[in-house]
Order: structure tokens, then C-alpha cells, then sequence
């Protein structure tokens, strides 16, 4: 029984491959409407596979398969081919992560000869941040473009939430998040794209991060601490 429970647990995480939108909107509206008529206050619905849907009831996260007959309490993990775990749910929202990556809204340090890009959520108030940020250069030379987000741990309406919008409004916010993790003075802005500082933080909250830097790979996979250049070439699978 055990190794059948666990064959379809497995089952239930085979990877999220590209489908109708039509039909997978109908299946969750289906779902949504059998698990209201349980009583259930749902307030989000989000696909994670094939298999399995991501429910979010009052606040809590629960897993269903798409016709609602089981329901899983718990965490949903998937195991890449380097035995890496990856939280379903911080997997699904790589894309969101990706798309502020492609629409610009982070501010990126781009390597000339690109190999990888890697997404860090940073805090200029972080000592290990700023190790991190010191390598950047090196990281850059061996074809690692980095794309920051914005994590102030302090929250928002803090002086240093304030101080990383401000920095996405410089001029020159590369140069402007470098003045700030050498202690400078940054002057106070305003502007539209201070906004992705608050979808960064909503970010690192939905992801559950605890600390800064958080370093997210292609995929999902969340890495957190610093880590040394060679490190990071290895997590990345870049080689020199």
C-alpha cells in the first residue's frame, strides 16, 4: 500500500506541460464550484501539473487533483534530474518571476557573453548581500548576468523599503544599488517603476523567504545565503 500511495503521489507531480487554457479554466471553475459547495471559502486556484491543483482556502495551501476526489494537506515537492527538490509552488510562480525578468523591472547586470541569467532577491541593508554583490563583476566575466528583485526584510513603508525604490527610480539603477551597498546617500525619487520593489517583496513573501540574498535558478528552484562564484557556476551548470 505504502509503495502504491507513494507511485501515485508521483503520479500527481509529473511536469505541467502546455495546454487549452479554455479547457484548464473550465476544470478549475468545475473545481472551484464542488469545493464551494463543501463549504470551502476558496480564494485562489492555481495549476500545478497536470494532476494537481493549488488551493488556497482562508490563507492555507492544499493540494486537490482536478476533479476534487482527493484532497493532499501538505507540501508538493518535485525532484529534478539532479535529485534537486523544487516546491511546486514557488515553481509556479518562476514564470511570474521570469516575466518581471523579461519586462525589465529588475535591475540587471548583463554579461556580454550571456550563458545564465540568475535572479536575486537582495537587500542593500544585507551584509551578505553586498559579499554577493562584490562578486557580481567576476560573475558577469564568466557569463552570469544577474537580475535583482527587491527584499527590504525590514517591510514596506520603512526607510530602507523607501530607499530601495528610490533606487529603482535613479537614472542609473545599477549604478544607484552599488552607491547603496557602499553606504551612500540616495536621494529620494518617484516613479512607475518603483513599483517593482513592491512586486519583489510581495514575491519573496508568497515564496516564504526568510532572508537575504535568495537566489532563484531557472525553474524555481530557491537557493538561499551567499555562495561563491563557483558555487553558483554549479548550481547554474555553467561551466568556466
Amino acid at each position: 500500500m505504502r509503495s502504491l500511495l507513494a507511485l501515485s503521489f508521483v503520479a500527481l507531480l509529473a511536469p505541467l506541460h502546455a495546454s487549452s487554457s479554455s479547457v484548464e479554466d473550465s476544470e478549475l471553475n468545475a473545481l472551484s464550484a464542488r469545493l464551494r459547495a463543501r463549504n470551502l471559502q476558496v480564494d485562489r486556484l492555481q495549476r500545478v501539473s497536470p494532476h494537481l491543483v493549488e488551493v488556497t482556502i482562508k490563507g492555507e495551501t492544499v493540494y486537490a487533483t482536478p476533479d476534487g476526489n482527493i484532497m493532499l494537506f501538505g507540501q508538493a515537492i518535485s525532484f529534478d534530474q539532479n535529485e534537486r527538490p523544487t516546491n511546486l509552488t514557488t515553481a509556479a510562480l518562476w514564470n511570474k518571476v521570469l516575466e518581471l525578468v523579461n519586462n525589465g523591472s529588475t535591475i540587471k547586470y548583463k554579461a556580454d557573453n550571456e550563458k545564465a541569467t540568475l535572479v536575486v532577491f537582495t537587500d542593500y541593508t544585507c551584509g551578505y548581500c553586498g559579499k554577493f554583490h562584490a562578486s557580481v563583476p567576476e560573475l558577469n566575466k564568466q557569463g552570469i548576468s544577474i537580475a535583482y528583485l527587491a527584499f527590504p526584510r525590514s517591510g514596506p513603508n520603512s526607510p530602507s523599503y523607501e530607499t530601495m525604490r528610490s533606487v529603482w527610480c535613479a537614472d542609473n539603477p545599477q549604478e544607484a544599488l552599488t552607491n547603496a551597498f557602499n553606504g551612500a546617500q540616495i536621494a529620494a525619487q518617484r516613479c512607475a517603476r518603483a513599483d517593482a520593489v513592491d512586486q519583489g517583496w510581495e514575491l519573496s513573501q508568497k515564496l516564504g523567504m526568510q532572508g537575504t540574498p535568495s537566489m532563484m535558478l531557472p525553474g524555481g528552484h530557491v537557493v538561499t545565503g551567499y555562495h561563491s562564484v563557483e558555487d553558483i557556476m554549479k548550481l547554474l551548470d555553467v561551466a568556466s
